[in-house]
């Protein structure tokens, strides 16, 4: 089993994405997406209800209320290769979990990259052009 804290630390080095730490104990990283943007992905740790480890990779899309049409979160979900649509008062992410005692360090990585580029095209599909990482 990969051990949560050195898995991301090692994934921010490997591919140059800038990394802090969150007040929860999670960490946050800044990934660029497309020329002069960029989307923050958030790691977390939880469990299972088995109570195995996991890792939550999650990033925020859009505050609730710029969403109009829920059914459009739904269909949205439907195409995403990596990730769901969730809401998450008062914000819309695009949130992956990944077992952490199964863990492979390119799957993961992949994980945080797509969840970031996805999160980033369906923001701009939001918001326009107007990067709000």
């Amino acid at each position: 089993m990969l051990h949560f804290e050195s898995l991301v630390q090692q994934l921010s080095m490997q591919n140059g994405w800038p990394m802090a730490m969150r007040p929860d104990g999670g960490y946050r990283m800044e990934l660029p997406t497309e020329y002069g943007r960029t989307q923050v992905v958030e790691i977390t740790g939880g469990h299972d209800p088995d109570g195995r480890p996991l890792a939550y990779i999650w990033s925020v899309i859009t505050d609730t209320s710029r969403m109009q049409d829920p059914y459009q979160l739904l269909r949205i979900n439907a195409d995403l290769p990596y990730g769901a649509v969730a809401l998450s008062d008062p914000h819309v992410i695009l949130i992956e979990t990944q077992l952490m005692e199964s863990a492979d360090p390119d799957e993961v990585a992949r994980a945080i990259f797509y969840v970031g580029k996805y999160a980033d095209e369906l923001e701009k599909q939001v918001h326009g052009h107007f990067d709000q990482s």
